[in-house]
């Protein structure tokens, strides 16, 4: 795998990836910018439209006969959050132009179709074309509707607006309905110029050969784009409150959901990873084999590390009669694990897992595009075999340091039997 980074303006990289194994090309370009919760619904929505349409190809029926045309290609966008930076991507893929029929350089073509969408959306009088703007308006707003209806998301959703109250993470990455409803395409239109003026830009392509001349392909495109890039915070610590709040939302579901959010001075990331790891991110963590297998207490008992917030969540699908003892067994096990009651055997597993992980970045295009980002946002150099010879070096010791550190900050239930308030 060969790996080549090349400005292509004010805070704008080209990342290439060459590894020849892959048969397809893929390209991401990721739009960041520091969050700014009340433009959460604007950015989402013009990141909709332009992988909708745009002004050479100005209606979905259009774009999707040109993705055609180039042997089947995807064309997608998203939105999320991550700390106090907001990740706005549109991507495509298509095949390698060495497997092209007719020789066509599709590596080309894919650039030129992301840069038409991102740089020459189909716009008129200063806002984006009306039926697109309604469109994907409506497909946002149903989004956002039907978000309930994925019970354990949406509780990890609530507990975060507990969790994190007053920071940009407690608010929804798609807004609410009353933001979605006050846009206009005027004012989505002007959200979609502030993102190229104020976002950092980074464009990576994967396939197994380096497209010729994308650098210059990407320096002709934004040239005459007014640029102003803000800094980026990734990290963005959430203090714990001085005691635990509790949130009881009663639904009519048919199985209570419980969250536990726990938040620690900064630890070092693999020892924080490595600890979720033992206490609920495998199969064989200590809250899967405790508290869900031997006292059969819930569906599914899992903990995951927050990026950026030095958090870790603990979710839980319950039955109402078993939620508070559900409560009380996932803080025997972070006490057993803050006196060091787990085995070496456990440690190691763990460790086997994170390395595997690990070691399987590269299998894909998308794992190769994002373990890169993460060296960029973590400002870390170190490639893979490096993390894992960090990982393997990790103590015992180290995983107690990072369960002591560890504090209460909020439990939400998802209470089943009752009607939404």
């Amino acid at each position: 795998m060969n790996i080549q980074t090349a400005s292509f303006g004010e805070q704008m990289e080209l990342i290439t990836i060459t590894e020849p194994k892959f048969k397809t090309v893929s390209m991401m370009c990721m739009m960041l910018l520091p969050v700014i919760p009340e433009r959460n619904s604007a950015y989402a929505l013009a990141m909709s439209i332009l992988t909708e349409s745009c002004r050479k190809y100005p209606d979905y029926a259009s774009l999707t006969v040109k993705l055609d045309t180039m042997y089947g290609a995807s064309l997608n966008s998203s939105v999320s959050v991550n700390g106090g930076v907001m990740q706005l991507v549109v991507s495509g893929s298509t095949i390698a132009s060495r497997y092209a029929l007719a020789g066509e350089n599709l590596a080309a073509d894919l650039a030129a179709l992301l840069c038409d969408c991102l740089l020459d959306p189909n716009v008129k009088d200063g806002a984006f074309e009306e039926t697109a703007y309604r469109i994907e308006r409506k497909e946002l707003l149903d989004a956002i509707e039907t978000e309930i209806n994925n019970k354990r998301g949406y509780a990890l959703i609530r507990a975060k607006k507990t969790a994190f109250c007053g920071e940009p993470d407690a608010y929804p990455v798609y807004g609410t309905k009353e933001d979605v409803e006050k846009l206009t395409p005027e004012s989505v239109y002007a959200a979609y110029q502030e993102i190229l003026r104020r976002a950092v830009f980074r464009f990576y392509c994967v396939g197994p050969d380096v497209p010729e001349g994308l650098a210059e392909q990407l320096c002709t495109a934004f040239q005459g784009v007014e640029r102003c890039p803000e800094p980026l915070q990734y990290h963005a610590p959430s203090p714990c409150k001085s005691a635990p709040e509790s949130v009881t939302e009663p639904m009519d579901v048919a199985q209570s959901k419980l969250v536990m959010v726990f938040k620690a001075p900064e630890k070092n990331r693999e020892a924080f990873r490595l600890f979720s790891a033992v206490f609920g991110g495998t199969p064989f963590s200590l809250l899967f084999t405790n508290v869900r297998e031997k006292e059969s207490l819930c569906y599914y008992c899992a903990s995951r590390v927050i990026n950026g917030k030095d958090a870790l969540m603990v979710d839980s699908g319950v039955e109402l009669a078993n939620a508070e003892r559900t409560r009380e067994a996932i803080l025997e096990q972070l006490a057993a694990m803050q006196r060091g009651d787990f085995t070496e055997e456990l440690l190691d597993n763990a460790k086997l897992a994170m390395v595997g992980a690990l070691r399987g970045i590269g299998d894909t295009p998308t794992s190769c595009i994002f373990e890169q980002y993460e060296r960029f946002y973590t400002g870390d150099p170190g490639d893979v075999e490096e993390r894992v010879q960090r990982y393997l070096a990790l103590t015992k010791e180290q995983i107690v340091d990072v369960a002591k550190s560890l504090t209460l900050d909020t439990v939400y239930l998802m209470q089943q039997g009752g009607a939404a308030e």
